[in-house]
C-alpha cells in the first residue's frame, strides 16, 4: 500500500480539476481525498502501490485541456483511514499562490445543447459548465468557489444540484451551473427604461425586430456591455458612430459561425483555430473582395481591407446569432474614450444615449475585460489586445522572480499593470489609455481587485521614468501612502526586457539586438525616443542607435496631426522640396512653424510611430487622426497593394537612421508620379533592410522586437522574409508588443537588478 499527499499549482480552478481527480480516484479504486485551497489543488490519497503510481502518472498526464500545471509536488505519507473518494469544501485560509483561471468561451457541448429540442437548457442563454464561462470576471476571492464568486446570490435548483454533486456529469463541481429552472433573472428595457420583457424568448424576438429596424442594442456579455447592430445596414453602422463619437475606427464584428465569416474573408488555419478557441478572441483577417453577406466594409473599417471578427462566446450570444443568422457589429459598450461599462446601473445611464435598448442580467460582473484582439503573419502570432480569454493568468514568466512582491504600473498608453508574487506574475488586462477620469477609476480599481484576489501588499512599486503618466504619479501616492520604495525604469528598456524575458533571453550568452519602435516614450536624455536599437548581454541595454531626432512640434497634437510629424521630418530640406508639405498648411500656420523651428526646438522624438504619420501624411493619406495609431494603419493598408523591387537607401549619420536622406528619397519619388503604393511598400521595405544592416553591421545573430510598430503585420513579414535565413527572430509570444508589455519589462528589470533579494511575505499577508 502507498499514501500520498499532493500539491498541484498553476492554473487548476474553475477548469474541472477536482471533478477529473474524483473520476481518476473512483476509476483506480484509489481511495482518499481532493479539495481546493489557496495554492491549488491538494490530495491525499493511497491504495495498491501500483494504482497510487499510475494515479500520480495519470493526474499529470491526463489533467483538463484548459488546465495549466506548474508545480506538482508529492510526499508519501502515513495511510488514511478512508472508505472512498471524497471532493472536500475548500480550505481558504493561507495566501492565495496559484494562476487565476480567465474566462472561457462557450465549449461544444454546450453549444450543442442549447440547440437540442431535448436537453433542458434548449434555448437557455446563460448555459455553462465546468469547461465554459465566466471566471475572472465573477471572482470576489479565491479559492474558486460558486460563494466566492457573483453566482453566490443564485441557488440552484434540484436538478442542477443533482447534476452539481454527480461525479460523472459534466456540470460536477460547476461553479457557474444554472438551468431555466433557476434561472438568472434577465431583461430588455427601451430608452425611458420600461421593460419590453422578462424572459429569453420574447427578448429574442423582440431583439431581432430591433436588428431588423436598424435598431442599436446594448447587451451585457461576459466582461461588460458590448454595442450591436446589424453589419449589413450602412443607416444603423453610421447612426453607431455618430452617437459614440467614433467616426473611422474600425468595429468588430460577430459572427453566427465560422462557415459565414469564411464567405467575408480568407482565413487561414491557424487563425481558424484561434477564433474557435476557448478564448474566443478578435481575429484580424484579410477581407474578401466581395463580401457573401452583405457587410458594409466601408462603414465598418474606413480605409482598411481587414475585418476584426470574433464567433459567438457566450450562450446568448450564440442564441442570438443563430436568430438573426448574418453578422452584427458588436463593440465596446462605452462612450468614446473611456472603459467597457459593466455595472447595470451605470450602462443604462450611459449607454442609452447610444442604444435603442438593453439587454440587463443580473449576474454581476466583478471586474470589466474588452474582447482580445490577435492577428497573424506568415511565422507569428501577434496580440494586439491582451484581456477577455487571457488575463491575468501569465504562463511563461521567464523573469528572474523572488518572493518580493512587485506593484508594476506599465505606461499611460495601452495600460495595463503587473503584479509579482510568491514567485508569479500576474498581468492584467488590457485597461486602454489613462487620459479620462473614467479610466483612472477603472485602473486603480482593477489593482486593488487583484491585490485583494492574492491578499497581497507591494513592498516595491516601480514606474515608467515619464515625469506626466498617470500611471507613474499613481505609482508614486501609492509608495508614498504604504511607505514603500518606487523605482523608475525608462520605456523603451522596459519594452525591451518584456521581449528578452519571454523568449527567455536573460542569460544568453550571445548579445541580441532589440528593435523597439513605437510612437512615443521618454528617454534617458529628456528627449522622446520611439526609434531604438539597444544591444543586449550580460544583463546590461546598451542603446546602439536610433532613428535620427526631428523636432516635436508645440502643443500635444503631434500624435493626432500626421501633418506635423510630416513637417518636422521634412523641415530640413529645401523650402522648394517641400511643397508636398506646404500646401497642407494655412499661410499663418506655416509662418508660424518656419518661425518656431528658426528658434532651434530643444524637444526632439526618435518617434518611428511619428515616422510612419510623416510618410501617411506625405502620401496624401491622413493628415488627422481620429484614433490612435490610423495614419499607420492606412499606410499598411496602401503598402499591401504595392511590391517594388527598388529599395530606398538605408543612410547612417554616426549611429543616427538619417530621416533627413529618407525624406529626400520619398520626395524625390513623388516628383517622379511613382505610384503612392509602391512609396508605401519600400517604406515599409527599406525599414525591414534597416534592421539587416545594422544587425549585419554588429554581427549579431539574435534579434528581438517590440513596441506597437510591431502590430504592423506587412512590416513583421518583411522582417520575416529578409532575416530568417540570416539571424534568429524574437517576437512577443503572450503579451502585446505595444505599451501592455512595459509592466513585464519593469518586472523583469527588477528581476535582473535584484536577483538576491528574497522578502518574507507573512507581514503582508491581507485577512479578508
Amino acid at each position: 500500500m502507498r499514501w500520498v499527499h499532493v500539491n498541484i499549482s498553476g492554473m487548476v480552478q474553475g477548469v474541472g480539476f477536482r471533478p477529473f481527480v474524483f473520476k481518476l480516484a473512483q476509476e483506480l479504486q484509489v481511495k482518499g481525498w481532493v479539495r481546493n485551497d489557496v495554492d491549488g489543488v491538494h490530495i491525499e490519497a493511497g491504495g495498491k502501490a501500483s494504482q497510487t503510481a499510475l494515479f500520480l502518472t495519470r493526474l499529470r498526464m491526463e489533467a483538463p485541456v484548459e488546465s495549466h500545471i506548474t508545480e506538482f509536488m508529492g510526499y508519501d505519507i502515513e495511510p488514511l483511514q478512508a472508505q472512498d473518494f471524497q471532493i472536500l469544501e475548500s480550505n481558504p485560509l493561507g495566501k492565495p499562490n496559484m494562476l487565476i483561471t480567465p474566462d472561457l468561451g462557450l465549449c461544444e457541448d454546450c453549444r450543442k445543447e442549447i440547440t437540442s429540442l431535448e436537453n433542458s437548457r434548449f434555448q437557455y442563454p446563460f448555459t455553462t459548465c465546468t469547461h465554459c464561462g465566466p471566471r475572472y470576471s465573477i471572482l470576489k476571492s479565491l479559492p474558486y468557489d460558486r460563494h466566492t464568486t457573483a453566482m453566490e446570490e443564485f441557488k440552484m435548483c434540484l436538478p442542477c444540484t443533482r447534476e452539481y454533486h454527480d461525479p460523472f456529469n459534466r456540470r460536477h463541481f460547476s461553479q457557474t451551473n444554472s438551468c431555466p429552472d433557476c434561472t438568472i433573472p434577465l431583461q430588455l428595457l427601451d430608452k425611458a427604461g420600461k421593460i419590453i420583457s422578462r424572459n429569453w424568448s420574447g427578448s429574442l424576438e423582440k431583439l431581432i425586430s430591433y436588428l431588423a429596424g436598424g435598431k442599436i442594442v446594448a447587451v451585457k456579455g461576459i466582461g461588460g456591455y458590448l454595442l450591436i447592430t446589424d453589419a449589413t445596414n450602412p443607416k444603423a453602422i453610421q447612426n453607431l458612430r455618430d452617437r459614440k463619437h467614433r467616426p473611422t475606427k474600425p468595429f468588430a464584428l460577430m459572427y453566427p459561425n465560422i462557415e459565414s465569416l469564411s464567405g467575408d474573408a480568407i482565413i487561414s488555419e491557424r487563425e481558424q483555430k484561434a477564433l474557435t478557441s476557448i478564448q474566443s478572441p478578435i481575429v484580424l483577417l484579410k477581407a474578401k473582395k466581395n463580401q457573401v453577406s452583405g457587410i458594409c466594409l466601408s462603414k465598418i473599417a474606413p480605409g482598411l481591407e481587414q475585418i476584426g471578427a470574433m464567433l459567438p462566446y457566450t450562450a446568448l450570444f450564440e442564441l442570438l446569432l443563430q436568430a438573426w443568422n448574418k453578422p452584427v457589429v458588436a463593440t465596446s459598450g462605452n462612450v468614446n474614450g473611456s472603459p467597457i461599462i459593466y455595472e447595470d446601473q451605470h450602462a443604462f445611464e450611459e449607454l442609452m444615449a447610444i442604444a435603442d435598448a438593453i439587454v440587463m442580467h443580473d449576474r454581476a460582473i466583478e471586474i470589466a475585460q474588452d474582447d482580445s484582439v490577435l492577428r497573424f503573419t506568415n511565422h507569428n502570432r501577434l496580440i494586439i489586445r491582451r484581456s477577455r480569454g487571457f488575463a491575468p493568468t501569465f504562463l511563461n514568466p521567464n523573469v528572474a522572480p523572488t518572493q518580493e512582491c512587485i506593484l508594476a504600473m506599465g505606461a499611460d498608453l495601452k495600460s495595463a499593470f503587473a503584479l509579482q508574487a510568491h514567485g508569479r506574475v500576474y498581468i492584467s488586462q488590457y485597461l486602454g489609455d489613462l487620459e479620462s477620469y473614467e479610466s483612472q477609476q477603472y485602473y486603480q480599481r482593477t489593482i486593488h481587485h487583484l491585490m485583494d484576489l492574492l491578499r497581497i501588499k507591494p513592498q516595491r512599486i516601480l514606474v515608467d521614468a515619464h515625469p506626466g503618466y498617470f500611471s507613474s504619479e499613481l505609482g508614486n501616492q501609492l509608495a508614498f501612502r504604504w511607505g514603500i520604495p518606487v523605482e523608475k525604469i525608462f520605456h523603451h528598456q522596459a519594452h525591451a526586457w518584456s521581449v528578452l524575458a519571454e523568449n527567455k533571453l536573460l542569460y544568453t550568452p550571445e548579445p541580441v539586438l532589440c528593435v523597439v519602435w513605437d510612437g512615443t516614450g521618454f528617454g534617458e536624455d529628456g528627449q522622446i525616443w520611439g526609434g531604438e536599437f539597444f544591444k543586449y548581454q550580460q544583463h546590461r541595454l546598451d542603446r546602439v542607435a536610433h532613428l535620427q531626432y526631428f523636432p516635436v512640434t508645440p502643443g500635444d497634437s503631434m500624435a493626432r496631426e500626421p501633418r506635423l510629424s510630416a513637417l518636422s521630418a521634412c523641415h530640413q530640406l529645401k523650402y522648394e522640396t517641400v511643397e508636398f508639405v506646404r500646401k497642407k498648411f494655412k499661410n499663418a500656420e506655416w509662418a508660424y512653424y518656419q518661425k518656431w523651428f528658426q528658434s532651434k526646438p530643444t524637444i526632439r522624438t526618435s518617434s518611428m510611430g511619428r515616422l510612419f504619420d510623416a510618410v501617411a501624411s506625405m502620401l496624401g493619406i491622413d493628415d488627422y487622426n481620429s484614433y490612435e495609431g490610423e495614419a499607420a494603419m492606412h499606410l499598411e493598408t496602401l503598402a499591401t497593394k504595392g511590391n517594388c523591387l527598388s529599395r530606398y537607401k538605408v543612410v547612417w549619420v554616426g549611429s543616427d537612421l538619417s530621416v533627413a536622406n529618407l525624406m529626400q528619397q520619398i520626395l524625390k519619388d513623388l516628383e517622379a508620379a511613382i505610384p503612392h503604393e509602391q512609396i508605401a511598400f519600400k517604406f515599409h521595405a527599406f525599414l525591414a533592410d534597416t534592421i539587416f544592416d545594422i544587425a549585419s553591421r554588429l554581427a549579431i545573430q539574435k534579434i528581438a522586437f517590440s513596441g506597437g510598430v510591431f502590430q504592423n503585420r506587412l512590416l513583421v513579414e518583411l522582417i520575416e522574409e529578409k532575416l530568417q535565413d540570416q539571424a534568429q527572430l524574437y517576437f512577443p509570444i503572450e503579451l502585446s508588443p505595444n505599451d501592455e508589455s512595459v509592466c513585464l519589462g519593469q518586472v523583469t528589470w527588477a528581476g535582473i537588478n535584484r536577483p538576491h533579494q528574497q522578502v518574507e511575505m507573512e507581514e503582508n499577508l491581507i485577512t479578508t
